[in-house]
Parts: structure tokens; C-alpha cells; sequence
């Protein structure tokens, strides 16, 4: 009996004459690499976010994932580079709060304007905060508003999707990072032939971490992508991720300072294909956005 054999549909193996690597062009080497807004960081990283990379960082809820991912989005902006801000559970106008939050306590430290109050709009019915919070807005839009890009995804997206507003974005722009919050809120289905149900029917840890593969797909493309996941997750998303850290709170708390909370965090490199690991002493104020390196 004679078995059929299928035509692949693409070369499974390639030879080592075959390979032609020229090492100056991996991952974005002659383009000038994007800060992540923590010096410490970027030095780790040999000098910032680079395309091709894919940066994870994972945590347990309610450390401050999203403040990260934000402030990592809004440096990449600062830098003149193109970013790309997708989540699923936090709309714009949120994200826009978060950041006049923190252009506000830079510039009126005295001021306790939390973001949730400038989101609700509550804060502008404070007379001595509506023109400083006014001006803060209008500090976001002069820095980063046509490099700042918002993505509000749907409850389990497709990867499809996020790719297709990348390549828009690659379009017109040298430095794109795309940054996904949650990514356990997308499917992946980058060729479009996966489903929203066959993503509902699918294991949680198995569809992680497509999706994390589909991230590193997307940042072969010519970005640099940054995600977030839960700590839960860190295994499934290591093998596609270029770096994974964590980030953890410290066991002492920071303290206040002008009547708002401070908390004491460290990102603590856990893999790095292009580097060192490490770790990040970090400080936050929640309520004001902010996020900053503590040295």
C-alpha cells in the first residue's frame, strides 16, 4: 500500500547555508530605540524598546499594570515615536484622565485631584482646580496628542485586529510600540481563520498564550510591543516574550506626601534574550497616575 504524501505549505526546515542574518538590522538596530521612561530599565534593555521585541510584564491584580503600560505608551510618545494604546477594560477618556492626573501633580503638587474624579468630571466642579486641570489637559495634548494613539477593544478581540491598526500606524511612522493591556482580553486569530467562540470554547492557558505568540508576530512586523498579563500567566507568555518582568509591590508601604498615598514597587526582570535581568525600584501615586523610577 503506498502512502499519499501532502505538499507543505511552506518550508518546515531551513539549512544554515541557507540563512542570511545580518546581525545590524535585528530588531530595529539601526533605528534609534524608544525609552521606556525608567533609565535603569533601559539600560537593561540595551538602550530602550527596540522593533521585534516583545516586552510582558506581569503582576497580581491591582499593583498598577495598567499605570505602567500607560506611562511606557506615553514616554514612547514623548519620544517622538508612534504609540499605540489598546486595552479592553479602559476606555479613552479614562486613559486621558489618568494622564491630565499626573500632568497635574507635576505641575500642583498641592492640588489632590485623583483621576477618577477628573474622569467623572467632579474635579472640574472645584473652582480651584478647573483651570489648573484645564491647563493640565492641555500640557497631554501639546506633548503627545499626535503621537498618542488610543485602541478600545472589544471583549475578546482578535490579534487581527491589533495588527491591522499597527500597520496603519507603520504606514506613516519610523517607531511604532503598540502596548496591549490585559491580553487576556484578545483571542488570537491573526490569519482570521479563529472565531470569538472558538476562543470562548478554548482553555484559558492555551488561548494565552497564542496570544502572546500572536504579539511576537505582530513585533516581527517592525514595532515593539509591550503587554501586560496576570502573574498566573507568566509561564505562558515566557516562551514567546523577548523580556518578561514582573512587577511586585514592596512590603513597606512608601508613605504619603500631599495627602496622597505612595506606594513602593520594583520591576524585577525575569527574562531578557538581550541582556542582563534585574531589578527596577519603583514609586507610585495611584489616585495622581503616576509612576516613576526611585533612586
Amino acid at each position: 500500500m503506498s502512502i499519499e504524501r501532502s505538499a507543505p505549505h511552506g518550508p518546515r526546515s531551513v539549512s544554515l547555508a541557507s540563512v542570511h542574518v545580518d546581525v545590524t538590522t535585528r530588531l530595529g538596530a539601526p533605528t534609534l530605540a524608544t525609552t521606556t521612561g525608567f533609565p535603569t530599565l533601559d539600560a537593561i534593555l540595551g538602550g530602550g524598546l527596540r522593533s521585534g521585541v516583545l516586552f510582558t510584564v506581569v503582576s497580581q491584580p491591582g499593583i498598577g499594570r495598567t499605570t505602567l503600560a500607560l506611562f511606557m505608551a506615553y514616554m514612547a510618545a514623548r519620544s517622538r515615536a508612534t504609540a499605540l494604546f489598546a486595552a479592553v477594560g479602559l476606555d479613552e477618556t479614562e486613559a486621558v484622565a489618568r494622564l491630565a492626573a499626573r500632568a497635574l501633580n507635576r505641575e500642583h503638587p498641592e492640588l489632590v485631584a485623583p483621576y477618577g474624579a477628573i474622569w467623572s468630571g467632579q474635579a472640574l466642579a472645584q473652582a480651584e482646580v478647573r483651570a489648573p486641570l484645564l491647563s493640565a489637559v492641555d500640557t497631554v495634548v501639546k506633548k503627545v496628542g499626535s503621537h498618542l494613539h488610543f485602541h478600545r477593544a472589544g471583549s475578546l478581540e482578535a490579534t487581527g485586529a491589533l495588527a491591522e491598526c499597527a500597520a496603519e500606524l507603520w504606514q506613516r511612522h519610523d517607531r511604532v510600540v503598540l502596548v496591549v493591556d490585559d491580553l487576556e482580553g484578545f483571542f488570537a486569530s491573526s490569519d482570521g481563520s479563529a472565531t470569538k467562540q472558538t476562543a470562548i470554547n478554548a482553555s484559558v492557558g492555551g488561548r494565552v498564550m497564542q496570544v502572546a505568540f500572536d504579539l511576537k508576530s505582530i513585533a516581527e512586523q517592525g514595532c515593539a510591543v509591550v503587554a501586560t498579563a496576570l502573574s498566573s500567566h507568566s509561564d505562558l507568555v515566557a516562551p514567546a516574550s523577548t523580556v518578561v518582568a514582573e512587577l511586585r509591590a514592596q512590603a513597606t508601604p512608601e508613605g504619603e506626601t500631599a495627602g496622597r498615598e505612595v506606594q513602593a514597587l520594583e520591576l524585577v526582570v525575569l527574562k531578557n534574550r538581550l541582556g542582563p535581568t534585574g531589578v527596577v525600584p519603583l514609586r507610585m501615586i495611584p489616585a495622581a497616575g503616576v509612576i516613576e523610577e526611585f533612586r
